[in-house]
């Protein structure tokens, strides 16, 4: 994955997966404390702890399609080569937190890609769950979730490209 974004893809379409009715999507970006941070926070299924043992180990996928899965290794890999870190937490019934942070001037840093068209398409694709986009910079904190759109939109579905439009371009003029 060439992007933070991707990452927040990955790790998203696991709590969907994961049969989540609320997914937290966190980035911190700080040039005062020389990191970006990353927390993805869901409220699906959770992982036992042998499965998070063996997640935090290898390339572990629970998926049948395939034996094993890159996403959260990957992501893992990126944020320490950074001299950052990782972190994986879960608990089975009650949901998992995904923590990454990275040195933010670090050569080997990923750009952080398409966050407002990332947020924007997930919240319109995925009317029924709720996803809370929250960007905090050293002067600046931003938050929308799919239930302020809905309340905006009222009656109308979300899955319309002007309402993704208008949603990516909030964002984007949010967390500039």
């Amino acid at each position: 994955m060439k992007t933070i974004d991707l990452h927040i893809i990955d790790i998203a379409n696991n709590s969907i997966r994961a049969k989540a009715s609320e997914i937290l999507i966190e980035v911190k970006d700080s040039e005062k404390d020389n990191s970006i941070t990353l927390v993805i926070t869901d409220t699906g299924c959770g992982i036992s702890p042998e499965k998070l043992k063996e997640i935090n180990e290898s390339f572990y996928s629970s998926r049948k399609t395939r034996k094993i899965g890159m996403g959260l290794a990957l992501l893992k890999y990126h944020a320490e080569i950074t001299g950052g870190k990782f972190e994986l937490t879960s608990e089975l019934g009650v949901g998992t937190k995904v923590y990454a942070k990275f040195v933010r001037n670090h050569i080997d840093r990923q750009p952080i890609g398409d966050l407002p068209g990332t947020i924007a398409m997930f919240i319109c694709q995925y009317s029924d769950i709720n996803f809370i986009f929250r960007y905090i910079s050293d002067d600046n904190e931003f938050e929308l979730s799919t239930a302020d759109v809905k309340s905006v939109f009222e009656n109308i579905e979300l899955n319309n490209h002007l309402i993704l439009s208008n949603i990516k371009e909030l964002i984007a003029n949010s967390i500039e």
